[in-house]
């Protein structure tokens, strides 16, 4: 049996805290920092987790990049820089695998992406979701554990406007979304007379190319592989809820191969679904998020997360374990005190879409709601 953990949305640039009143020193160490951190919370948990881990797996929401004049950051109101150095902390908190399908791997350019990929493959980090070509970013990482294979995809539909890959251009595996306008009635929205304005319904639909790549490539890491660990970046931030997009891409997912999709981007969780016996975890939330914003909503308990534990024997996956985290002021994870509240929260969003979430100590089990328990 070997066990997989993710993360969601792991992001420490330290760029963000100027404004927020109770701020603390940062110390120059991501690694030793997080592990008083967690010590200090009561939080150990997470770091066993990692460490006991055979596979950890988060999304990379940074570039890891020195500052460097020719590195133009894009115009954008968030940009994540954090110094290489860490990527050595990364790998001794047990992380493994990363990706970098999503929305700001491109912030300062091309040649801070590059030297990002150059700084992981020396900390040995792997990573999916973005390379070189659109070749090298749909290419799976697989790792042969205890005669397991497991494989590793990265996508995101949620991607800077440059940023998607091409066969001469890096970037991001990109699943491009049409914005679809569907009406009820003929009138124009402007026509505010009583009884002629109506209010589109507004969704995404994802572009048929796209999807048929991506299909492609989950088909043929499950031709190589025993299980296929999907990671999307995709959704609507702060929503707790997916939206019909998200559940539509994530069902062709499962119906191409995969084994267990993992979503980020929201900032929050979302509701946990099983479909077809596999699981999908629309959102993991904050794992790291060094951002004012995200911090204060974690203040509120606005934002909530959780940590994923894999179980995978005979090679199928036979047990899955969540366990909620927050972010506090420093923006590093914690087992939130609110637990039994958050886990309530997810039985109760995630129901509809046949998951079963059972409590187990600060966290919960996850299984089919038609699942016979022994």
């Amino acid at each position: 049996m070997i066990n997989l953990v993710a993360v969601g949305d792991i992001e420490f640039s330290n760029r963000y805290f100027g404004r927020y009143g109770d701020k603390t020193e940062l110390p120059p160490s991501l690694g030793p920092w997080m592990r008083h951190h967690v010590e200090s919370n009561n939080s150990k948990l997470i770091l066993n987790w990692m460490k006991e881990a055979d596979v950890a797996f988060a999304n990379l929401e940074t570039t890891l990049a020195k500052s460097q004049p020719y590195y133009h950051p894009r115009p954008i109101t968030y940009r994540f820089r954090a110094e290489p150095k860490n990527a050595e902390d990364l790998k001794s908190l047990g992380i493994g695998v990363v990706s970098l399908a999503n929305n700001h791997v491109f912030d300062y350019g091309d040649s801070a992406f590059i030297e990002t990929l150059e700084t992981l493959e020396k900390a040995g980090i792997e990573h999916v979701g973005a390379g070189m070509n659109i070749e090298e970013a749909l290419t799976p990482v697989i790792l042969d554990v205890n005669d397991q294979r497991t494989a590793f995809l990265g996508f995101a539909t949620v991607f800077p406007v440059m940023g998607m890959a091409s066969h001469d251009r890096p970037g991001v595996a990109a699943v491009r979304n049409k914005i679809v306008y569907e009406f009820d009635s003929p009138r124009l929205p402007t026509d505010m007379r009583p009884g002629y304005s109506t209010l589109p319904k507004i969704y995404e639909v994802p572009m048929a190319d796209d999807v048929r790549r991506m299909k492609d490539s989950i088909k043929h890491a499950k031709e190589e592989s025993d299980i296929v660990v999907v990671s999307v970046h995709w959704g609507r931030e702060y929503e707790d809820t997916p939206n019909e997009g998200q559940r539509t891409l994530g069902h062709r997912m499962i119906d191409a191969g995969a084994d267990l999709v993992i979503g980020h981007h929201p900032h929050t969780a979302q509701a946990i679904e099983i479909y077809k016996g596999k699981h999908l975890f629309y959102s993991l939330g904050n794992f790291m998020m060094q951002v004012e914003w995200d911090i204060a909503r974690c203040e509120m308990y606005l934002n909530e997360a959780f940590m994923v534990k894999v179980g995978i024997e005979d090679k199928n996956i036979s047990m899955v374990e969540i366990l909620p985290t927050r972010t506090d002021k420093t923006g590093l994870p914690m087992i939130t005190e609110d637990f039994p509240n958050v886990i309530d929260h997810l039985k109760r969003i995630s129901s509809p879409l046949k998951a079963s979430i059972i409590s187990r100590g600060q966290g919960a089990m996850v299984e089919p709601v038609n699942r016979i328990r022994r």
